[in-house]
């Protein structure tokens, strides 16, 4: 289907990406998955910016660029998020379910 290049798909564990017929796809073609937190708006952001600076030209640039900055996320970052995460549940719910400043 895809010929030889190798392909990798990003999961963000939303249930339509754990359904069986989805694994077993992935699973037929040999297809890797790089598990990624559901809805990570900031985590988008961070990766995003790692890419301004220099915008992978082609498809293999971009998956060699992926694999390599993916762990250059400051784990500092992460848990600053993590540790966030009570004063955005608080904002998710005086805003019922409706847009944050997060």
């Amino acid at each position: 289907m895809f010929g030889d290049n190798e392909i990798i798909f990003q999961d963000d564990n939303a249930s339509c990406h754990r359904a069986k017929t989805v694994k077993a796809f992935l699973g037929e073609r040999r297809i890797q998955s790089i598990l990624w937190p559901a809805k990570s708006p900031d985590l988008w952001w961070k990766l995003k910016k790692m890419f301004h600076s220099k915008a992978p030209t082609c498809k293999d640039d971009l998956a060699t660029a992926v694999k390599e900055r993916q762990h250059q996320i400051d784990k500092e970052y992460c848990l600053s998020l993590i540790k966030s995460m009570p004063q955005r549940l608080q904002a998710v719910i005086k805003a019922r379910g409706g847009a944050t400043q997060y």
